[in-house]
């Protein structure tokens, strides 16, 4: 682990820590690495180090008729342990001749992070989306609070590498979990 890394994991070292997690972020890192993170074991690293408070998940949930659907569900049973499920429904758009899916959850991690602030002392954010700066900008700022962004570095916005953040690339053996990628599709 580098210097940077240890300093930041040190910052947190005793504080209460919200984890909040975009799906819609991880999820094309996690077919491009063919890799998830295991939220057991990352729950567990955090527990050693901070006060933990919640891991929330948010994720957009296909319609039941969508072949993805399946793959799906059958990931929420590997993480429903370990994180609460924050979910809404998938956007379908029609463009052209396809079907647009949309599942963006910037603006549900946003007002829950509001909603939280208050209660914690350290908010991590999954997610390298460079839509959350201005949550970064309202958290330090506004409020004076610590926030870390944790994503795979090539979907880290260059924005967000001006603040604290990690990669999850350099934590792959520790919270590596294997998956038939094919089975979550």
């Amino acid at each position: 682990m580098s210097k940077f890394q240890n300093k930041i994991l040190e910052s947190i070292k005793g504080k209460k820590v919200g984890v909040f997690c975009d799906d819609s972020n991880l999820y094309h890192s996690y077919q491009k690495y063919g890799w998830r993170v295991d939220f057991e074991k990352f729950g567990k690293l955090l527990k050693e180090i901070c006060d933990l408070q919640f891991i929330n998940y948010y994720v957009a949930v296909p319609e039941k008729s969508d072949f993805s659907r399946a793959g799906t569900e059958r990931f929420f049973k590997h993480i429903e342990p370990f994180v609460i499920l924050k979910k809404k429904l998938l956007k379908y758009l029609p463009v052209a001749s396809t079907v647009l899916k949309k599942g963006d959850v910037d603006v549900e991690i946003v007002i829950d992070v509001v909603r939280n602030i208050d209660k914690l002392d350290v908010i991590i954010v999954l997610s390298g989306d460079s839509d959350l700066c201005e949550l970064k900008n309202y958290v330090i700022r506004d409020k004076g609070k610590n926030i870390i962004f944790w994503a795979f570095e090539k979907n880290m916005a260059w924005e967000l590498k001006y603040c604290w953040h990690l990669y999850l690339d350099d934590y792959k053996d520790e919270f590596l979990k294997k998956f038939d990628m094919e089975r979550f599709k």
